[in-house]
């Protein structure tokens, strides 16, 4: 990780051998397992969307009692469904969670037109689902979705038109923008240097990679993209400029909004 953080590799991952994607599941997940849950994993899993409120609310009560070190995290857990990028275990819960950072999902149905149930859909999520379902033996089961902003809302407008998780497997999604924030807005003064460092060097690695959210109309850099007129807030046109994202919580697909400037 520190290499990243210190330029040692090429943005472009020219000079890695390893899938860039697999690289940033490893180096994040593979540090913050040194962390007890409430000063690490809990700032992931806060930043969870679920459509369904009451999932949201037990999701909350799981977050708030979970201390120190008694989950479990599994790396590429591959079963005939496939390999999903991690499996968070608790004796109550099983958590899988699929994480992307520059390729999208890798397996989708030939026809969003046509309804296809949850156990004949070859949706990469679904498939996840029907892991998770049948891993999770009486336990409460999740499925999260991780990706930058962008992607992880195209990818939940599709997986939420139709019913390919299965059942008994609530689906949430998460972006890399929102988990920044999240370690940006833990108070890290009074905790042990080691923590620290950790909570630091997460920080510096997501900023790195571009996943941090918009950073205020203020930006030298939006300031040299924008005229006196009216934008429509477009994603792909944004998508490019590593400098900034749109916050996930604030600015509406479609909305018009209006820049201005005064001397």
């Amino acid at each position: 990780m520190l290499a990243e953080i210190y330029s040692k590799i090429s943005k472009s991952g020219s000079n890695l051998s390893e899938r860039l994607e697999d690289k940033l599941t490893g180096d994040f997940f593979g540090t913050i397992r040194y962390l007890p849950f409430e000063l690490g994993l809990k700032q992931v899993l806060t930043t969870t969307d679920f459509t369904h409120k009451q999932a949201e609310q037990k999701w909350m009560k799981f977050i708030e009692k979970e201390k120190g070190f008694a989950t479990q995290i599994e790396f590429w857990y591959r079963d005939d469904e496939g390999e999903i990028d991690l499996l968070i275990t608790t004796e109550k819960m099983i958590i899988g969670i699929e994480v992307k950072y520059l390729s999208g999902i890798s397996s989708e149905d030939h026809s969003e037109e046509i309804a296809i149930d949850y156990r004949e859909s070859v949706h990469q999520l679904a498939r996840y689902s029907r892991m998770i379902e049948r891993l999770s033996k009486g336990r409460k089961s999740y499925l999260l979705f991780l990706a930058p902003y962008d992607m992880m809302n195209q990818v939940k407008k599709k997986v939420l038109e139709r019913p390919i998780i299965a059942p008994t497997v609530e689906i949430g999604f998460i972006s890399w923008q929102d988990i920044h924030e999240s370690l940006l807005t833990l108070d890290i003064s009074n905790i042990e240097i080691g923590p620290q460092r950790i909570i630091k060097d997460l920080r510096a690695l997501l900023k790195i990679k571009g996943l941090m959210q918009f950073n205020g109309f203020n930006s030298p850099v939006f300031l040299q993209l924008v005229t006196k007129e009216a934008y429509s807030f477009n994603g792909e046109y944004f998508i490019n400029q590593t400098a900034f994202n749109w916050p996930s919580k604030f600015i509406k697909e479609d909305e018009k909004y209006v820049y201005n400037y005064s001397n």
